[in-house]
């Protein structure tokens, strides 16, 4: 079960791992490479969450609930700044999101709730760090040193019509 605690710290603290520093990445890879993970233990509001109950709740449904809306995106903008990503432009909105949820406990570990509406504006901050749109560039998909960009095509030209 999460504990309560009154620390003041809203990230564990950082250690090496195989993440690139420096650059982000989106929530859905966290989810899917907790392999990955630079710490194994995040406080979200005012609640620490092993991270057997951070991929819980990375892994549930929305379902209407602003809470996990807002959770997805602060454990990933969480994970990246403690994986090395610049977090200047996403401090006081980190500080924010974990003044809304509180001592609300997500789910699945808890009930907490919140209306989405409430959580959206910071959530879609977060979501834009995540995805390399803010201080931190978004990291390579493939972070392969073979790998080579593929050249960007063009739009196709149409058809010509018939008349």
């Amino acid at each position: 079960t999460p504990t309560a605690t009154a620390s003041g710290t809203p990230t564990a603290t950082p250690s090496p791992s195989g993440t690139p520093g420096g650059c982000v990445r989106g929530q859905g890879f966290w989810k899917n490479h907790p392999e990955q993970w630079p710490v194994t233990e995040l406080q979200l509001g005012n609640v620490t969450y092993n991270q057997q109950q951070l991929l819980d709740i990375l892994h549930e449904p929305v379902r209407g609930n602003g809470l996990l809306i807002l959770a997805h995106q602060l454990i990933a903008a969480k994970l990246n700044i403690a994986a090395g990503a610049d977090p200047s432009c996403i401090q006081k909105t980190i500080a924010e999101a974990d003044a809304l949820i509180g001592d609300l406990v997500i789910p699945p570990v808890g009930d907490g709730y919140l209306a989405p509406r409430v959580a959206a504006p910071s959530a879609g901050i977060l979501g834009r760090f995540n995805e390399g749109g803010m201080c931190a560039p978004a990291c390579e998909a493939n972070p392969s040193p073979t790998t080579t960009p593929m050249a960007r095509r063009g739009r196709p030209t149409p058809a010509p019509r018939p008349r």
